[in-house]
């Protein structure tokens, strides 16, 4: 639902990051270090396009083949902010203003990666309640620790804010879950408590998050 809607100022954004390559006179100093990441992100995303269908779902590897994709457009992303960092002391407008809308995509598709997992291991019937609520609360923790740490290690608050932003829906979302009709009476009552403890880990992640990025900006 409302979570998407920060795809639109993600490819606004973008779209601005490219029409700057064109325009600034410093472009030269920043696109050798971009060009390749930013295009091996869009491709990536593309074949994520192309292997996010129900084909791949089921046993075997083939399932993860699509959370794989998403974490190498997140890998090429994290490319593009390093590479914009560095160029900084050519143009500071492009660190400060261009570059945050690929560090947001980078924020949501790190979420993404955590989510198309947790999706794609839930698709194997065979998968044991206990063992997609330890992968769940697991995500989200490694989620928080990756929207804090990324935040400070590479001066990124709007990396933080996108991640605050991702758990913050995946908390929204385990207070509207639908009980599977395919699990036992046992097992539901296991993954209905989790999804109660999952709403808090993601909450708590996500101020954390948002705090971190609050006080790096302002800092």
């Amino acid at each position: 639902g409302w979570a998407f809607a920060i795809w639109g100022p993600i490819y606004l954004g973008e779209t601005s990051f490219i029409a700057y390559q064109l325009l600034s006179s410093n472009a030269d100093a920043v696109i050798p270090g971009i060009a390749a990441p930013f295009a091996a992100a869009n491709i990536l995303q593309s074949l994520w396009c192309a292997s996010f269908r129900p084909s791949y779902l089921g046993d075997g590897l083939k399932k993860y083949i699509s959370a794989g994709m998403l974490a190498g457009t997140a890998y090429s992303l994290s490319l593009v902010l390093k590479a914009g960092n560095a160029a900084a002391a050519a143009d500071p407008t492009f660190n400060t203003l261009m570059l945050s809308p690929v560090v947001m995509h980078l924020g949501w598709v790190t979420a993404a990666t955590l989510v198309n997992l947790n999706g794609s291991f839930a698709s194997d019937e065979t998968a044991s309640p206990r063992a997609l609520t330890a992968l769940g609360h697991s995500s989200a923790l490694l989620a928080t620790i990756l929207g804090i740490g990324v935040t400070v290690s590479m001066n990124a608050p709007v990396y933080g804010f996108t991640i605050a932003w991702a758990l913050s829906a995946c908390a929204d979302g385990m207070t509207k879950r639908k009980p599977a009709p395919a699990h036992s009476e046992k097992d539901e009552k296991i993954l209905s408590t989790a999804a109660k403890v999952q709403n808090k880990l993601c909450w708590a992640g996500s101020l954390a998050c948002g705090a971190t990025a609050l006080y790096t900006a302002l800092v």
